[in-house]
């Protein structure tokens, strides 16, 4: 190897280029970690194997307060959310809201661009089209030999079926969700204040089913546990009965695989770490990862400038306290594959006011189940509960790690 030369890269034989880091994926918690790294001087390279950053988005784009203040998302980006409708199958629904607590929901193919734009603005080098079918790691890096590069650090934030996972022999994810969504214009009758959540066992067995009000448009989708098929037609046609298709259309069509199977236990070698879906940071009952992803992204960038400087042994040591163990969540992603309840029972829920109490304390309530407060809540006479604000949310809990 050639020695340093100008800046933070030197030219190693074969004409490689020898690069501080390189982060393989686009994703939120690549690019945030990418505008992070970038932003304290290290020289950072994103290879994407999308010729766009918005191309092929597979994910709705829901954003929990608490990520909001991770990332401000301009205006132009987000439609902010103020409740959520809970809707049996059936179809009879009840409404849901904390007052200071919403969502946003995002057009996140416009917002992986502006993401991108962020982290080249601090420095970053994005190289879109460019995939990643071998890898090499050795003492001195990472060798990606079609990019022509050499990563002193390489991280791997290629999604649910990750490529640096798999080229490393690290664990690849094995446990999914299936999602299915359409974005239509042209439909009516669709509350905006609302995010629409249908439970429903036989059309999204071990998970739900969802309309958004979006950025321009009407998100509408399901997820299943695999192996089920998630049948998204048939939601269609339920919601003819609910909102107005007449005039409607699709203008985009996405889905794809969901981890849900829990944090890998090994997600870094010498050389590398993965973050985001391609180390398993997803909720296993309900697989959120977006503030995570946006959490950790940006931390590991801190982390790589500090071990590229010789403050940090590894960047994973920074990072690997909060790898969640979610007990709890997998606890209940078991009992919602094992024991579902039949549509019967949640249309008897739905509607309940002791369900509705505790779904208000799921979705807006600030300390957890484990805190007497909820408690006091759900069983409170005073209708929907009291949702108490304080250190973490049970919406943050159940939509993100």
């Amino acid at each position: 190897m050639n020695g340093r030369t100008e800046g933070r890269i030197s030219v190693i034989a074969g004409g490689m280029k020898k690069i501080e880091t390189v982060i393989v994926g686009g994703s939120y918690a690549g690019l945030s970690c990418a505008r992070s790294a970038a932003a304290r001087g290290v020289e950072t390279l994103v290879l994407e194997r999308k010729r766009d950053l918005g191309e092929k988005i597979r994910t709705t784009g829901i954003f929990v307060g608490e990520a909001a203040e991770v990332l401000e998302v301009p205006d132009w980006l987000r439609r902010d959310i103020s409740g959520v409708r809970l809707y049996a199958p059936s179809l009879k629904s009840i409404d849901l809201k904390s007052p200071g607590y919403g969502f946003q929901a995002i057009d996140t193919p416009g917002l992986m661009r502006w993401m991108g734009r962020q982290a080249e603005w601090q420095g970053a080098e994005i190289r879109t089209g460019q995939n990643v079918s071998q890898l090499e790691e050795c003492s001195s890096g990472v060798v990606i030999e079609e990019a022509g590069v050499e990563a002193e650090f390489l991280v791997g934030a290629d999604g649910a079926r990750s490529n640096v996972a798999r080229l490393l022999g690290m664990p690849e994810n094995r446990e999914f969700l299936v999602g299915a969504e359409v974005e239509m214009i042209g439909v009516r009758g669709v509350d905006s204040s609302c995010l629409h959540v249908f439970l429903d066992s036989e059309l999204a067995p071990g998970y739900i089913a969802w309309v958004v009000p979006g950025v321009g448009v009407t998100q509408i989708g399901l997820a299943v546990r695999k192996p089920h098929k998630p049948r998204l037609d048939a939601f269609l046609e339920k919601l003819e009965g609910l909102f107005d298709f007449r005039e409607a259309r699709v203008v985009e069509r996405r889905g794809g695989l969901i981890p849900c199977g829990g944090a890998k236990r090994e997600w870094y070698t010498e050389r590398s770490m993965l973050l985001g879906d391609a180390a398993g940071w997803v909720s296993p009952l309900t697989a959120g990862g977006i503030h995570a992803s946006l959490q950790v992204g940006d931390a590991a960038g801190g982390a790589i400038a500090d071990y590229l400087a010789g403050r940090l042994r590894h960047p994973a040591s920074l990072l690997e306290w909060r790898r969640p163990e979610w007990r709890t969540k997998q606890c209940m992603r078991w009992a919602m594959d094992h024991l579902p309840l039949p549509n019967s029972l949640l249309n008897l829920a739905v509607g309940n006011r002791l369900f509705e109490k505790l779904s208000q304390v799921i979705f807006f309530h600030h300390r957890g189940l484990k805190d007497p407060e909820a408690w006091k809540a759900i069983f409170s006479s005073e209708r929907g509960g009291l949702p108490i604000r304080g250190r973490q949310s049970l919406a943050e809990w159940f939509l993100s790690p």
